[in-house]
C-alpha cells in the first residue's frame, strides 16, 4: 500500500470578516502537515453589500477590503498544495447572481469580480466547482466534500441523508450526524474561519454554536479516509501533525 495522501479542509473565512487567529493557525498547520490536497470549501469572500436585504451600513462596506483579505487568504492557503480545490459558497455565488440579475455598475462589478476570482484560482492551479447542490460536490475517495446546502440543527442529518459520508461547511459549527443504514454514512461540519460577531447576525442565537477551526486527515488508495478537526478553544489550537497507521 502506498503512502496515504494528506488533505486539509478550510471553509467560511468570509473575506474581511475572517478570524485572523484561525487563518494564521491553519497556515502554520499547512507548513507542518504539508497536505497535498487542499480544499477551501467556500465563502472565501463575504460580499455582504451584495446580499438581498443588505442594510445601508452593509451597502457602504468596502468591496475592496473584502476582496483583498479573501484573495490573500486563498493565495497563501493554496501555496504548496499539489491538488487544490475551491468550492464556491453561497456568499461567493452572489457575484454570479448579480451578473445575471443586476444592471449597470453592479453587473459590471460582478462580471469583473468573477474574472478576478478565476484569475486568482488559475494562478495557484486551483480547480473550482460551482455553488450547486448536484454539481458542487468534490469526492475525496469515499468522502464527499461540499460547501453545504442545509442550515440549522438538522443540517448534519440532512447532509448525511443526501450525500452519505461527507464533510461540509456553511453552518460554521462542529457537528456530526450518522444515518441508520447497512452502509454507514456520517456527515461532519468542520467549523469556520470567520469571526462570530458579524453585523447581519447580531440577533441570531445560532451564532452561539459557531466554532473556528478546520478539518484534516488522510486519504488511502482504496478511497477510505480518516478525518479529524482542529478547533479554537480559549484562543488556542491543538491538533495532530502525524498519524500512526497499522498494517
Amino acid at each position: 500500500m502506498s503512502k496515504p495522501r494528506r488533505f486539509v479542509l478550510l471553509t467560511d473565512t468570509h473575506g474581511d470578516m475572517q478570524d485572523d487567529a484561525t487563518v494564521e493557525a491553519v497556515l502554520e498547520f499547512n507548513s507542518i502537515f504539508k497536505p497535498q490536497k487542499r480544499v477551501h470549501m467556500g465563502d472565501a469572500f463575504d460580499f455582504r453589500n451584495l446580499r438581498r436585504g443588505a442594510s445601508d451600513e452593509e451597502k457602504a462596506s468596502s468591496l475592496e477590503d473584502d476582496w483583498i483579505k479573501g484573495s490573500d487568504l486563498l493565495l497563501r492557503f493554496f501555496s504548496g498544495g499539489t491538488e487544490n480545490h475551491f468550492l464556491f459558497g453561497n456568499h461567493d455565488d452572489r457575484l454570479f447572481q448579480f451578473q445575471r440579475s443586476a444592471t449597470g455598475l453592479l453587473r459590471d462589478y460582478a462580471t469583473d469580480g468573477i474574472k478576478r476570482v478565476n484569475a486568482l484560482l488559475k494562478r495557484r492551479k486551483v480547480a473550482s466547482l460551482p455553488y450547486d447542490s448536484a454539481l458542487g460536490i468534490l469526492p475525496l475517495g469515499k468522502l464527499n466534500v461540499l460547501h453545504g446546502y442545509h442550515a440549522g440543527v438538522s443540517a448534519p442529518r440532512l447532509h448525511a441523508a443526501a450525500y452519505g459520508n461527507c464533510a461540509f461547511g456553511h453552518v460554521h459549527t462542529f457537528e456530526t450526524a450518522s444515518i441508520a443504514s447497512l452502509t454507514p454514512a456520517e456527515a461532519r461540519s468542520v467549523g469556520c474561519g470567520c469571526i462570530r460577531d458579524m453585523s447581519y447576525c447580531n440577533a441570531k442565537t445560532g451564532k452561539l454554536r459557531w466554532g473556528q477551526g478546520w478539518g484534516f486527515g488522510l486519504l488511502f488508495d482504496d478511497g477510505t479516509y480518516h478525518l479529524e478537526t482542529a478547533r479554537k478553544i480559549n484562543g488556542r489550537f491543538i491538533y495532530a501533525t502525524d498519524f500512526k497507521v497499522t498494517t
